[in-house]
């Protein structure tokens, strides 16, 4: 499984201070749904 922030890399953004976390926590967020769903359907 793999997820990912919707923006790729952002490099034009990098160290600028500006970057905003909203997407990541999504993607984590996510990752942990699936996760579960595996875990749920692994028995059946």
């Amino acid at each position: 499984m793999r997820t990912s922030v919707d923006h790729g890399t952002a490099f034009d953004i990098a160290n600028k201070g500006v970057a905003l976390e909203d997407s990541l926590l999504e993607a984590v967020d996510y990752a942990i749904q699936l996760s579960n769903a595996r875990r749920k359907n692994k028995g059946t």
